[in-house]
Order: C-alpha cells, then structure tokens, then sequence
C-alpha cells in the first residue's frame, strides 16, 4: 500500500429522492434517498452516503451545503492498493461490489468505504505521499499500559467524522498545517520519552529488589549452597539495575524530556486552534500582543512558553485580515464556521472519552494487581511464622517493591486525575457544543453572528483553561526546602 491524498477536485452533486441504483464504471452501487450522487469531470457517477458526504465534500461559494450544485472534494488522506490481477470489493452495505482491473487502485478511506480507480486515473485523482505506510513502534509506556490491561481493554467510541472547515478558512489551515504537524510530532517524541523514562524507574527499582531478595530466596547465602560462590552475580545485576536507573533519570533530567514535552504540546495545542480562534479577533483594533490568544481570552490562559505560536499568529496575520475582513456579515460562513466549531469539539469529546475509559481501566487493573500482590505478602509473612522457607523471602520482600513501583507509575501519570477531568470535560463540551447550535439558529444576521462568536470564544475559553490547569499540575517545580 501506499499513502495518497485526493486531490481538490470540482464535481457536480445531485441528492437522491430515493432508493435506487447507480451504474458506476465499476459496477452497480445501492444507493439510497438523501443520498450524494456525484457526477465527475469525465461524466462518471458515483454515490456517497449522506452521512459520509459532508466530510469529503465542500460547497463552492456561493453555494450552500446540502444544496445541489458545484461542490469541492476534501483532501483527505487515504491508503491505496495496487492490484496486480481483476478483484472485487464487497462494500459496506453487504450488496453492492465494485470491480477492478489489473492495475487498478483499491482504495481506503479510513472511514469504511472503500473506492476503485482505473489505473490511469490514479494520478489525476490523488497525490501520492512518500513511502510506504508503517506503523510507528510502541513506546515502552504504551507496552507496559498494553500489557496490564490485557483482557480489560476498554471499547472506544466510535470517532466522529473529519472537521470540515469553512472555504474561507482553508488557506490559513493549510499555511499552518505544517506547524501543527512539526510541534505535535515533538510532543509525542518527548512525551513519550518523559512516560517510559518514569515507568522504568519504577520497575527498575522493583527490579533492584528483586535481584536484592533473590540470594537469600534461592538460599544461596548459606556457605555449604553448591552456588554460594557466584552470589556476586545478583551483587552485580543489582548494580547494574541501579545504574540504569540512574542514567535514565539523568538523560532525562538534562535533555528536559518533561519540559520540552509540556513546551511542545502547548504549541500543537495552540496550533491547532490558531486557525478557529482567528475569526474572532478584532483585525482592526492595534494590540501590542502578536498571539491572537492573548487578544481575545484573558492573558492567563496564552502561556508565555508558547513563543513559537506568537511569531506563528504574526506571519499569518495579514492573510487572516485580508480573508476575514467581511467573514461575519457573511451568513453562510456564520453556519459553516458553527458546524466546525461543533465538529472540532466534538473531536475533543471523543478524545477524553478514550482517556477517561483507558485511565479508568488502568486505575482499577493496577488496584486490582496491588491488592493481590500485598494479599500474597501477607500470606508469605504468615506462613513464615509456621515455616522457614527460604523463597517465602521473595513474596515478602518484592511483592511490596512491585506494588508500590506500580501505584507509584500511576501516580506520576496523574491518572485518577485524568480520569475526573476528562469525564467532566466530556459533559462541558457537550453543553458548549449545544450553546453553539442553539446561537446558530436562523435569526438576524448581526446577532446570529455575535451569539456565535460568543459561544465559540466560551468553548475555547473552556479548553484553554483546562490545558493551562493541567500544564501548572504536571510542570516541573523547582521547590527549596524550609
């Protein structure tokens, strides 16, 4: 497979009055009423479903979403399949099949759907990406939580569609979208090197234990044990434990992996957001500050390690005045940039539903793993009471370390703490959600625009505020003892 992204392309779009059949190049495809019936620039047709429409097709101006007429395909990524011999796919519908050629393309939405593309039309439809897919290694952090949850892993949502942008805004996503990639790129790097640095440290000083306890539960510290000899053995694995230890926690203290982690998510965040932030800041009034943040929400919540974004908001500023000058007399981008407010957060919802349900999971298995292991522990110290067994020394003495270097992980990871947030943010953006639909309820155009300016800025506002709680509860502090 490779990676490609379908090209903007200008189509023409009909809607369904109901259920019938479409004959594509391809074969014949069920489709239903309410449905997209796109006609290609070579006459093709071909039927989207209406759920699936909106994400992958936009209405040229002046034309209205859900409207006949011109529309403009989204450039979204997509995975394609060269077939080296004639196939059929069976679509999602369970009925309908399209077939191939060789050398035709058997494309991948990543949505479900699925298309055909004759092999000498590829090029025209889709641009292809360099390299072929992989899939990026776990990090050590992402093995571990993997392997503790075995069995327990919760079932996510099922995602929302792609945000589809107003038309008026695309050229300032795209001039950004290299931004945002780089610092949340960043931010996953380091991220992950802060995550697996802290939970070795933890497991490493169970290990430490370990090799500590394993002599005397082995009983080789008796001088007549055929293997008392090589007791240093465990001396110099826990030294070497206990080294590594120390390394870690040095690389990481010196390459500020914390830091520069918290510094990098800041940015992707605020990145990410630049673009809907941007219409609803007053271009017209001079501000000394460059961050459009810093203009429209209280200064406490543009966090001073985000210079970055500032210079980002300062390059970008003349094409965002000059695109914007008359946006919010504009009706139709009053609605457009509405629904992609809602479609990003419910984005943000589907997000922390996965974080609450995961560090939900991870809190109770770890729980559920500690209490047996302390339960164990206090079997073996019974037991030696009655019995002088040698390994009784392991249960009693690495149980406990293990147990505690696990809830001493979790700790770190502010789980319980994810947990509560995340499940509130997740009925706040609702709420938020609902505000912003309700404001861009057909009224006049002067106040349609300010209730939606206003429910957007208080959405944001929220999310915003959240990031910099958790920001000042997860930063380093440089503490001085009394």
């Amino acid at each position: 497979m490779v990676r490609a992204r379908k090209r903007r392309l200008v189509v023409n779009v009909s809607f369904a009055d109901r259920d019938g059949i479409v004959q594509t190049q391809e074969g014949d495809v069920r489709m239903h009423a309410g449905d997209a019936v796109i006609t290609g620039p070579s006459e093709e047709q071909w039927p989207v479903s209406r759920r699936r429409f909106e994400s992958k097709y936009r209405p040229v101006p002046p034309g209205q979403a859900g409207a006949p007429g011109a529309y403009e395909s989204v450039p979204v990524h997509v995975l394609a399949l060269p077939m080296k011999e004639p196939f059929e796919a069976l679509l999602p519908d369970g009925v309908s099949r399209l077939h191939g050629n060789s050398g035709d393309w058997l494309i991948d939405y990543g949505d479900g759907s699925l298309g055909v593309v004759a092999g000498a039309l590829f090029d025209t439809f889709y641009e292809r990406g360099p390299g072929r897919p992989r899939r990026a290694p776990l990090a050590f952090h992402a093995i571990i939580k993997r392997v503790l949850l075995i069995g327990a892993r919760p079932r996510p949502a099922p995602p929302p569609p792609s945000p589809s942008p107003p038309a008026l805004l695309r050229p300032l996503i795209e001039a950004t979208e290299s931004e945002h990639v780089a610092f949340n790129r960043r931010a996953i790097e380091y991220g992950d090197r802060y995550r697996s640095a802290y939970w070795s440290i933890y497991l490493l000083s169970a290990l430490a234990v370990l090799f500590a306890a394993m002599p005397f539960a082995l009983a080789w510290t008796e001088h007549d044990h055929p293997l008392h000899r090589f007791i240093w053995i465990w001396g110099v694995g826990e030294l070497i434990v206990i080294v590594t230890v120390g390394v870690v926690y040095w690389r990481g203290h010196r390459g500020r992996w914390q830091g520069q982690w918290l510094a990098a998510r800041t940015h992707a965040e605020l990145a990410r957001y630049s673009t809907l932030v941007a219409p609803l800041v007053d271009f017209s009034i001079t501000h000394p500050a460059a961050s459009w943040f810093a203009r429209v929400f209280d200064p406490g919540h543009h966090l001073r390690e985000a210079d970055d974004v500032d210079r980002l908001c300062e390059r970008l500023e003349p094409m965002a005045r000059a695109t914007l000058r008359a946006a919010w007399s504009d009706a139709a981008f009053v609605q457009a940039y509405a629904r992609w407010a809602c479609e990003i957060l419910e984005g943000q919802r589907y997000y922390h539903h996965h974080v609450a349900a995961e560090q939900r999971a991870l809190y109770h298995r770890i729980h559920t793993i500690t209490v047996w292991l302390f339960g164990l522990t206090a079997g073996a110290a019974a037991m030696h009471l009655v019995v002088h067994w040698s390994i009784l020394t392991l249960a009693t003495v690495f149980f406990p370390a293990l147990g505690a270097a696990l809830h001493g992980a979790l700790a770190q990871s502010e789980s319980h703490r994810l947990v509560l947030t995340s499940e509130r943010l997740q009925r706040t953006l609702g709420q938020a959600i609902d505000r912003i639909k309700t404001a861009a309820q057909p009224s006049t155009a002067g106040s349609q625009a300010e209730a939606v300016r206003g429910a957007v800025r208080a959405a944001l506002d929220l999310i915003l505020e959240e990031h910099q709680d958790w920001h000042l509860l997860v930063r380093p502090h440089q503490l001085k003892l009394g």
